[in-house]
């Protein structure tokens, strides 16, 4: 007896390979989001910026109000019309003054006293003399210090006031003084450029003589 069999078709499924389609909003959302961090970024630089130069200029106007300006004086009167040969230094700036040095020369050579100074410009003598040092004091805005002064009449006491007189007056006698401010930013002030502004230097040097007293 014959059988027929009969043989299985088998379907061939090809699978296609699908490459899925992304819509443009797929991208929109974080190109958005990198687009607002970009902006937020450059928003807190430039604040930063802003912040920075708001600082700098608030520091230059605190110490533009803390300015010390010294200036370095003779007198050979008083307001009364009465003769007084004195030395004094005075703040004109808006600031206190620090003094850290102070240097008189006559004829070029430093003294360390008024001693010295009358016996190296006048040949010494008695004399009465009010004395007070610079060195080392903080002088307020708007304050003056006396710290050489032959007293009412000096002129015609001595003639060692006289003689005192002529030698400032001539040039021999040179004062100089370096002071700083309240934030350490110094300057020398000098008798022999007292027509120039206060030569500004990084620190006080130090004078191989200070004048004290």
């Amino acid at each position: 007896m014959d059988v027929d069999i009969e043989q299985p078709h088998l379907a061939h499924h090809h699978l296609a390979h699908q490459h899925p389609t992304r819509h443009w909003t797929d991208y929109a959302i974080p190109i958005s989001a990198l687009f607002v961090s970009m902006v937020s970024i450059f928003i807190a630089w430039q604040h930063g910026e802003v912040m920075k130069q708001l600082v700098a200029q608030n520091a230059r106007l605190v110490q533009a109000n803390s300015l010390p300006y010294m200036e370095l004086s003779f007198s050979n009167g008083t307001p009364s019309g009465e003769t007084q040969i004195r030395l004094f230094a005075t703040n004109s700036g808006v600031g206190p003054a620090a003094i850290r040095a102070v240097q008189i020369l006559v004829d070029g050579h430093p003294v360390s006293n008024p001693r010295e100074l009358l016996a190296a410009c006048c040949g010494g003598g008695k004399v009465k003399l009010a004395t007070a040092t610079l060195l080392g004091r903080m002088v307020r805005a708007g304050d003056a210090i006396t710290y050489f002064d032959f007293g009412s009449g000096s002129s015609s006491k001595t003639d060692v006031a006289k003689k005192f007189y002529a030698a400032y007056a001539g040039g021999r006698i040179a004062v100089s003084t370096c002071y700083c401010s309240v934030f350490d930013d110094c300057w020398i002030q000098s008798t022999a450029t007292s027509f120039e502004a206060p030569r500004p230097v990084k620190v006080c040097p130090k004078p191989a003589r200070q004048y004290s007293y």
